[in-house]
């Protein structure tokens, strides 16, 4: 039998959406546990789908009835009942040390990919916060036709299965993907490459789609959310249930440098 409970979690924020089988649609949410500072992955949430009483947006916090997912192997990850989704107060962007202090206090903090990756190793560990030594690119790379061809015949396959009561909001096709590349502050690092999975450089992009200097518009937006040079830079990290060993980049955050973090490097 499952066992619910409710749990008082800190959004930290969302993937672009996809289509579903089984749900329709959901994101990868990602999150803080208020009485442990543990970080957790929420699954399924059809974000889009929610009353707008059930839609929360990044450090707010929400109270919900969750379980672990025992059908995934990544300890953190859980389900969640949507309809039992509150709605309480947000951590205001005016308030960065309240927001920091979730992160840097969370035992999901990590000094560096290649820690993480030893946690994954031998615990298991599949969420991670990371502050880059150095941000060194951001580049956007279009996607290809074949995985256009691909998400139109998972939507095609999904309008079959609709019903009247069940219309399907149609998700554009995320024509391009977003790479940070950065080292960390470990001797065993050669680099790392991620594609950036965060919703909200997506929809800019999508927004943006009759710009001519599109392109030049996200990477600027990309670059000023990632400058560190009066800021410090958090990488959310989250692996992949089919690849757990293989790591991507969820989202970030960036906050006024503090004298603690930038003795560090």
């Amino acid at each position: 039998m499952d066992n619910w409970q409710p749990k008082r979690i800190l959004i930290l924020g969302t993937t672009y959406p996809s289509y579903s089988q089984k749900y329709t649609e959901t994101v990868c949410t990602g999150g803080i546990f208020e009485d442990t500072f543990e970080m957790v992955r929420l699954h399924p949430i059809p974000h889009r789908y929610l009353e707008t009483e059930h839609q929360f947006k990044s450090f707010q916090f929400i109270k919900a009835k969750i379980t672990r997912n025992l059908s995934d192997p990544r300890p953190e990850s859980y389900r969640i009942e949507p309809n039992s989704i509150e709605l309480q107060e947000a951590i205001p962007p005016e308030r960065p040390e309240d927001r920091r202090k979730y992160l840097e206090r969370s035992p999901h903090f990590c000094s560096s990919v290649e820690e993480l990756k030893d946690r994954q190793d031998k615990h298991r560990t599949s969420l991670g916060i990371v502050v880059p030594k150095k941000i060194i690119d951001c580049s956007i790379e279009p996607r290809s036709e074949h995985e256009r061809l691909e998400w139109e015949e998972k939507e095609r396959t999904i309008l079959d299965q609709q019903d009247l009561f069940n219309m399907l909001k149609p998700i554009d096709f995320p024509e391009a993907q977003f790479f940070v590349s950065w080292e960390c502050n470990d001797i065993r690092c050669r680099g790392h490459k991620m594609n950036l999975h965060q919703w909200g450089i997506h929809e800019l992009y999508r927004k943006l789609k009759n710009d001519p200097e599109r392109d030049k518009k996200v990477l600027k937006a990309m670059r000023s959310r990632l400058d560190q040079s009066n800021q410090d830079v958090f990488l959310f990290l989250g692996n992949f249930r089919g690849i757990q060993f293989n790591f991507g980049l969820m989202d970030s955050y960036s906050a006024k440098k503090t004298q603690q973090l930038a003795l560090e490097f």
